[in-house]
């Protein structure tokens, strides 16, 4: 019995020495913020950068516009991202994914989407998102991962429209707040638990 309960307390007490020399998760991950806009073409035109790939079996989802929106319909999308809401501002990236009728009645679609940077200093580099979307104002979805400058890219984005030229063309503001991993040269130099060797 007596052995159990030094055991136990050492295990206390090592638990607790790890929580104390533990570095904070902002020691091991650098925070990242980036602003972009969306110009989103819709409906039929040449210009149109979201179109229908998959039509759904149904039944028709009564809350979502335009009418005619099928459960399971799945729309494919290549829009183009600018440096500011204007259409005619510097091109900086693509959006490529995919949204899909995902509810029978509800406004709800699951969204799944990459951007792709192609200008500046993540030229190359890509942030994966993905969520639902539904009739609120303004939407969150995760960051789930990234490639890149955005390797291991953890966080959320909101996405909200800030501009409509046309019921046709409208354009969404997407706020991305992530963190990435610190190289580890970097992590190297951080406080780190007595417990853990570096070799």
């Amino acid at each position: 019995m007596m052995a159990s309960s030094v055991a136990n307390r050492l295990l206390l007490l090592l638990a607790a020495a790890v929580a104390l020399t533990t570095p904070p998760v902002s020691a091991w991950r650098r925070p990242v913020r980036v602003t972009v806009y969306v110009q989103e073409y819709l409906g039929n035109g040449p210009e149109t950068t979201e179109k229908l790939l998959v039509r759904g079996s149904g039944p028709a989802n009564p809350s979502l516009w335009p009418p005619n929106n099928l459960f399971g319909d799945t729309l494919v999308m290549d829009d183009l991202v600018t440096e500011s809401p204007d259409n005619t501002s510097t091109p900086v990236g693509r959006v490529y994914g995919t949204y899909m009728v995902s509810s029978m009645r509800r406004p709800v679609q699951v969204v799944s989407f990459t951007l792709l940077l192609t200008t500046g200093r993540y030229n190359g580099s890509t942030i994966v998102m993905g969520g639902i979307d539904d009739s609120s104002a303004v939407l969150e979805h995760a960051v789930i991962g990234g490639t890149g400058a955005f390797r291991g890219a953890q966080g959320h984005v909101v996405g909200k429209v800030v501009k409509v030229y046309s019921p046709t063309h409208v354009v969404m503001e997407l706020d991305v707040y992530a963190s990435v991993p610190v190289p580890w040269t970097q992590a190297k130099q951080a406080p780190a638990s007595p417990l853990i060797i570096d070799h």
